[in-house]
């Protein structure tokens, strides 16, 4: 199901918990925020995907996102 998400909204999708970035490239969301899928993950990452979020992009953890 969540290789599917984006895919039928031209990659928009909502964060559906909280998270606060670890990392300079990650994104911090508040639960509603509306992000843009921009990469979902490889072969080598597929928890992490790249993403917009206003005039941010960064990684967000894709079990975040519904």
């Amino acid at each position: 199901v969540q290789e599917k998400l984006g895919i039928m909204n031209n990659g928009q999708v909502f964060a559906v918990f909280e998270y606060d970035a670890q990392h300079n490239d990650e994104l911090s969301l508040k639960n509603g925020d509306q992000v843009v899928v921009l990469r979902k993950g490889d072969d080598n990452e597929r928890e992490w995907w790249w993403s917009k979020l206003g005039h941010r992009e960064g990684y967000v953890p894709r079990n975040l996102l519904g």
